[in-house]
């Protein structure tokens, strides 16, 4: 009965460390939609699926990943939430890892207007959400990594994206 016992808590304990550990996959630039060969600049669209919630018990996963022609702008809106996801391409030569920060899809704060029509700030919380990183591809990108920042746990990297 103990080496029953032991052997269901031994089980049940590697369940919940794989619950904690960060997603992973790999994606074939060369093979996404759109992707052409002979234009020099390349901008990679990646969607991705959110669930859980916020700081390390999220379950990311890939959605859609396409590629566009042409080079990019910087579009993106500071986050002023303190609950956010980091995205940080990381590169086999020594290019700049440059960070990029996101609205957490699955807590944020948004503007409402109450009955008696002013404006006030409010929380919002969700179950599922889609986070959508667009970024240009550089010689040597490796992997994009996703990390979930909230104020009591710091920075958990929740996801790794590899390129080969």
């Amino acid at each position: 009965m103990l080496r029953l016992f032991s052997t269901v808590v031994i089980a049940l304990a590697g369940l919940l460390m794989n619950e904690c550990r960060s997603g992973r996959s790999t994606l074939k630039i060369s093979e996404l939609p759109n992707y052409d060969s002979k234009s020099p600049d390349h901008i990679l669209f990646l969607s991705f699926r959110i669930t859980g919630k916020p700081g390390g018990n999220e379950h990311v996963e890939l959605a859609s990943a396409t590629v566009g022609n042409g080079r990019m702008k910087d579009l993106r809106h500071p986050v002023g939430f303190p609950v956010y996801i980091t995205a940080i391409p990381r590169y086999t030569t020594s290019a700049l890892e440059a960070e990029m920060a996101f609205e957490h899809p699955l807590y944020r704060s948004v503007e409402v207007s109450d009955p008696s029509g002013h404006m006030r700030r409010q929380e919002v919380k969700a179950g599922e959400g889609t986070l959508l990183v667009r970024m240009p591809i550089h010689s040597g990108l490796n992997r994009l990594e996703l990390f979930s920042v909230t104020p009591e746990r710091g920075s958990v990297k929740i996801y790794t994206l590899g390129f080969n």
